[in-house]
C-alpha cells in the first residue's frame, strides 16, 4: 500500500513537471512571429525618474529613439533637485519628442503611482498609454511591439519584462532567478502586467477607471492587471518586449528585494500566494523524499519523485533559448545555456525561501519609503 501511495505521488511529480516545459514550448511557437501594427496609435510612453541608476542617460535615450512614428515621451520627476535631473533634462532637451513634468503628491498612495498619474494627465490627446522604468534599455522595436499586440480585440493591456545579461556566477544565479519568475507570464490564467514595460488603450485605462484606483494603492501594475481582468479582458505578454536591465550585483540585497516582489503578491492576492507557498513546499517535500526512497528500497517511486529536478533543468535550457530566440538582443549578450541548466532546480529552492519570509514580512521598502500590510490591505479594501 505503501508503495503504492509512492509510485502515484511521483508519477504526479512527474507528469506535473511537464507542465512548465509545454507552456514554454507553446509561448515560443506562438510568439515565433512578432505582431505587426498596421494602423500605428498614437502614443504617450510615460517614465517616472528618481535618482541616478545605473545607465540613466543611454536607458531614456533608447526610449526616446524608438522606430516608432507616432509617440511622445514624457519623464516624471519629483522635482528639480532629483539627482536625476540633469540627466533627465539634458536628454529631453536632445529631442522633440520628450518633455518633463513634476509628480503630483498623493498621500494614499506610493510615489511611483504619484508619478504615473501626473504623467497621464499630462499626455494629452493620445490613443495609448505606454510605461516604463527607467532602468529598462529597451531596443529599437520595443515600442512597436508592446503596441500592436493592443490591436487583438480581448487583449487589454500588453506586458514585457525584465532581464538580466550575466558576467559571473552570482549574476547567472539572478539571471536565472529571473526567467524562472517569469513562466507565470507565460499563460494569460496566471499572468500580469508588469508596471516596468506595459501598454493599455486610452480608452479602457479611462473607462476602468484605473486613475482613481491606483490613487489608494501601493502596486501600480498589480491594480491595473486586477482591474483589466475582472473586466473580462486579458493581458499578453509579448516577450520581444522583454527589456535588458542591470542586473544587481550584491547577491544579499537581491534575495531581499526577491522577498519584496513576493510579499506584494501576498499582499494583493492572497490566494495565489497560497497556492503558490503550498505548491513550492509540497515540490521540495517531494523531491527530498525522492532522495530518500532509494535507499529504503523504493527505486521507481524514488527516482520518480526527483524527476523534477531533471526537469528543471531541462526547463532551463529550453527556456534560455525560446527566449533568446524571441527577444531583439544579440546572441553574444546572453552568454552560456549550462548555467541555466544547472542553477534552475536551486532556484525552485529560493522561491520556496521567498514564500516563507514574505510570509512574515509586515512591512516593504521601496522607493525610500516603507509601506506596511496593514495600509496596503486597507487601501485594498477601499477599492
Amino acid at each position: 500500500m505503501l508503495s503504492l501511495i509512492f509510485l502515484l505521488i511521483g508519477l504526479l511529480a512527474f507528469f506535473a513537471s511537464l507542465v512548465p516545459i509545454g507552456i514554454i514550448l507553446q509561448l515560443y511557437f506562438k510568439n515565433r512571429n512578432s505582431p505587426v501594427l498596421r494602423n500605428p496609435y498614437s502614443v504617450a510612453v510615460i517614465v517616472p525618474c528618481k535618482g541616478l541608476g545605473k545607465n540613466l542617460e543611454a536607458n531614456l535615450r533608447s526610449i526616446c529613439s524608438q522606430e516608432y512614428p507616432n509617440y511622445q515621451v514624457v519623464f516624471v520627476l519629483d522635482s528639480s533637485e532629483d539627482p536625476a535631473y540633469p540627466v533627465v533634462e539634458a536628454v529631453a532637451n536632445s529631442v522633440r519628442n520628450a518633455g518633463i513634468v513634476y509628480s503630483e503628491k498623493i498621500p494614499e498612495a506610493s510615489g511611483k503611482i504619484g508619478a504615473l498619474i501626473s504623467g497621464v494627465k499630462s499626455a494629452g490627446s493620445v490613443e495609448v498609454y505606454a510605461f516604463a522604468d527607467s532602468d529598462i534599455l529597451p531596443h529599437p522595436q520595443w515600442l512597436a511591439h508592446l503596441v500592436a499586440g493592443l490591436s487583438e480585440e480581448k487583449v487589454g493591456a500588453t506586458t514585457g519584462f525584465r532581464w538580466f545579461f550575466p558576467h559571473n556566477l552570482s549574476t547567472a544565479l539572478i539571471s536565472a532567478w529571473n526567467m524562472a519568475s517569469m513562466v507565470t507570464l507565460f499563460h494569460p490564467l496566471s499572468n500580469c502586467a508588469w508596471g516596468g514595460s506595459t501598454a493599455i488603450k486610452k480608452s479602457l485605462f479611462d473607462s476602468l477607471h484605473i486613475e482613481s484606483k491606483w490613487r489608494t494603492g501601493f502596486s501600480d501594475d498589480l491594480i491595473l492587471t486586477e482591474a483589466v481582468k475582472k473586466a473580462g479582458y486579458s493581458i499578453r505578454f509579448i516577450p520581444s518586449c522583454i527589456s535588458e536591465s542591470p542586473v544587481e550585483i550584491d547577491l544579499r540585497k537581491f534575495l531581499r528585494w526577491g522577498t519584496g516582489q513576493f510579499t506584494w503578491v501576498h499582499w494583493y492576492n492572497p490566494s495565489i500566494w497560497i497556492s503558490s507557498l503550498f505548491g513550492f513546499l509540497i515540490l521540495q517535500i517531494i523531491i527530498l523524499s525522492g532522495i530518500v526512497l532509494p535507499f529504503i528500497g523504493y527505486i521507481i517511486p524514488g527516482l520518480l519523485m526527483v524527476s523534477p529536478l531533471v526537469f528543471e533543468m531541462i526547463y532551463g535550457i529550453i527556456g534560455f533559448f525560446a527566449l533568446r530566440s524571441l527577444m531583439k538582443y544579440p546572441k553574444e549578450k546572453f552568454g552560456s545555456a549550462i548555467s541555466y541548466f544547472f542553477l534552475m532546480p536551486v532556484i525552485n529552492f529560493l522561491f520556496a525561501y521567498h514564500m516563507i519570509l514574505s510570509g512574515l514580512k509586515t512591512q516593504i521598502k521601496w522607493g525610500g519609503k516603507y509601506y506596511t500590510k496593514k495600509d496596503a490591505l486597507k487601501k485594498i479594501r477601499s477599492r
